[in-house]
């Protein structure tokens, strides 16, 4: 207890006025609460708000009427890009684009399973713009209290041609066929609709203790258009029936949203809770269930600075129960043997903007001019002194990273104003070791900060020969450089006719690169001792060149699959370093499968392949642009598949470089 009232009062110090942060509506507010109190007049906030939904999903699905249990995850990210502005003390106006992404991740633990579909299926599009306005005012004058009203309109901006989420993966997997239309999942559709437009009524308590209460109450009305081709089908699967569904839904919608803030000094805890009654779905199952609710618990805390920078991180979860049969348009009525009617698929369709996630997490980056404060800028200084005597030194010292001059010091003083943040510094002296650090400086503080410049320690020589490493014929001409050494120290020498270098080094640690044309580049690190020889002898691989061909038959793959197998990162990650050092070749990854199963199949699972080995490589480095991929399915076997070992070697992975960087 006495903890608890020790943490309370320290909070109440440190609060402060509430900021002028924005919702994802664009409007201020909290994320899904918006705050009745408008921005001010002539001030603007840009918000991004990511979320990504996850839900956990056991299913029964059929195979070969064999039932089994799937644990399958759903997911959902969402991220709306949003504006707002205060038009006068009144009024502010707001806008947001959103882009979705819905995910199914299959549980493939059933072998019949795991043959029959890949483990993932999604789609994304960038769906959905919304307008909306404030209107407030302030009734006892004081600040605090505000009541206002917030009308909005909201239409989609994508093509329409993926509304939904589609199984494209071969066969079934026990619950879809390719083809259909996902609707069991719980945000199958991308986006709200065609159209929605509604209003709420808003009310907010702003303390002038940092205490936020905010109350939204409104209604909504969505349009979502509904085409795709309903299948019937038998125990294997065999379409015995179809029935084109063209259907418009409309749903009437009540919404109703509860926020709660605390400001201190270092975050603003704060909790949500959102609940949509939607009026138009009025069926029920015989049993006491319905399918007309949401509700959604979503809080966090809100870290902002005087600079006009601020960050939410957001946790939610779903205080509804989602059931799969409510959101699947008719399609069990209909596989059940009878065709429903369009009020009862209107019944069972998605709701507009999905249901939510079990659990979602999310992070918003928000600028908003209100936070900047002034004074913007810090004063840096200290003295500059030799490690060894104490001795005042006369160095220049400089900010790498802004506009301000590099200046020298006087009798070892130096002194600066820098803008606020994060600031790169650097010392230098003649005959000392360089001195680089990233200060923080404070708005409106003084700091200090003495620099002690360690001498340049007694030299030692590096050398060696560099040769070929195909063929141990010594290379003349290469590069060898050391980047960063003192100032006076030479950083770059070249083998001589006998592929002979040497280069003097100070004592420590120090990278050593060496390069010579047609080859490619070594890097290493050197450890060097003073008044001591240093032998690094260096072997040199020859680089890639156009039209050249690098064919692998050992990247394995799992069955059927284009997941790529743990004992073939090995060889994968040598490609990739071998890329990294080709800086800017181009290459193209293309697929083999041996002739075992359809063309088809093996056309697309060798495309498959090839995309996964993409990714994997850009995952480790390599530039994306500087690849592509193709599939070759069992056109072009190496030798006959007549064996299984004939076999093995036409599975592979080919890399071939279509172009060289200029050297």
């Amino acid at each position: 207890m006495k903890l608890t009232l020790t943490v309370l009062a320290v909070l109440l110090m440190s609060a402060t006025v509430a900021n002028a942060l924005p919702s994802y509506w664009g409007l201020k507010g909290l994320n899904r609460v918006v705050d009745a109190q408008p921005i001010e007049t002539n001030q603007y906030s840009v918000g991004l708000f990511t979320y990504l939904g996850i839900s956990h999903d056991d299913r029964t699905a059929v195979l070969d009427d064999v039932s089994f249990t799937a644990e399958d995850t759903e997911y959902d990210a969402t991220g709306h890009v949003s504006f707002g502005y205060g038009i006068n003390e009144m009024v502010e106006m707001a806008g947001r684009v959103s882009y979705w992404w819905n995910g199914y991740r299959r549980d493939l633990g059933n072998a019949d399973r795991d043959a029959g579909t890949g483990d993932w299926e999604s789609d994304d599009q960038l769906n959905e713009a919304v307008f909306a306005l404030k209107l407030a005012f302030n009734p006892t004058d004081d600040g605090q209290f505000w009541h206002g009203f917030m009308p909005s309109v909201g239409f989609s901006v994508s093509s329409g041609d993926n509304d939904y989420v589609t199984m494209y993966d071969r066969g079934t997997d026990g619950i879809w066929h390719c083809g259909d239309p996902m609707f069991e999942m719980r945000r199958a559709m991308l986006g709200t609709g065609k159209l929605n437009f509604g209003g709420d009524l808003l009310v907010s308590y702003n303390s002038d203790f940092g205490l936020g209460v905010h109350v939204n109450a409104g209604y909504h009305r969505y349009s979502q258009l509904f085409e795709f081709t309903d299948h019937r089908r038998d125990t294997n699967g065999v379409v015995t029936a179809t029935d084109d569904v063209d259907l418009t839904v409309d749903d009437n919608v009540i919404r109703v949203a509860a926020g709660l803030e605390y400001e201190t000094s270092v975050a603003t805890p704060f909790v949500e809770l959102e609940y949509n009654k939607y009026l138009d779905r009025d069926e029920e199952a015989g049993d006491g269930e319905r399918y007309d609710d949401t509700a959604l618990l979503n809080g966090g805390f809100r870290f902002t600075s005087p600079y006009g920078i601020a960050l939410d991180l957001t946790g939610s979860m779903a205080l509804t129960t989602f059931d799969p049969e409510w959101s699947d348009l008719g399609h069990g009525i209909y596989q059940s043997g009878t065709t429903p009617t369009d009020d009862e698929r209107a019944q069972r369709s998605p709701f507009p903007g999905g249901y939510p996630a079990e659990f979602g997490v999310g992070i918003n980056f928000i600028f908003s001019s209100v936070l900047l404060e002034d004074p913007t800028h810090g004063t840096l200084s200290g003295i500059v002194t030799d490690s060894e005597t104490g001795e005042v030194l006369t160095a220049e010292v400089s900010f790498p990273a802004s506009s301000i001059l590099p200046q020298t010091t006087i009798d070892g003083f130096y002194s600066v104003e820098l803008l606020a943040g994060s600031v790169p510094m650097s010392v230098d002296a003649d005959g000392y070791l360089p001195f680089a650090e990233t200060v923080v400086i404070v708005a409106g503080e003084d700091q200090a900060l003495d620099v002690v410049l360690v001498p340049v320690p007694d030299n030692g020589i590096l050398t060696g020969a560099v040769t070929n490493a195909e063929t141990d014929e010594l290379i003349a001409g290469a590069t060898v450089s050391v980047a960063n050494l003192p100032e006076g120290i030479e950083e770059t020498t070249t083998t001589n006719a006998d592929g002979v270098y040497s280069i003097t080094l100070p004592e420590g640690n120090w990278t050593v690169k060496v390069e010579a044309a047609d080859y490619l580049n070594v890097v290493k690190v050197q450890i060097m001792t003073p008044e001591q020889t240093t032998i690094f002898d260096v072997e040199m691989r020859p680089a890639l060149v156009e039209g050249q061909v690098l064919s692998f038959n050992n990247i394995y793959f799992e069955s059927g699959s284009a997941q790529i197998k743990p004992e073939s990162f090995g060889i994968l990650d040598q490609v990739a370093q071998t890329l990294i050092d080709n800086a800017g070749v181009r290459v193209r990854i293309a697929g083999h499968t041996d002739s075992d199963g359809s063309a088809s199949y093996n056309q697309g699972l060798s495309e498959r392949r090839a995309n996964s080995v993409l990714e994997y490589l850009i995952r480790k480095g390599v530039a994306g642009n500087t690849l592509t991929t193709i599939g070759y399915g069992e056109e072009s076997p190496v030798v006959p598949n007549t064996s299984a070992g004939n076999k093995a070697q036409n599975r592979r992975i080919e890399f071939t470089v279509l172009g060289v960087a200029i050297r």
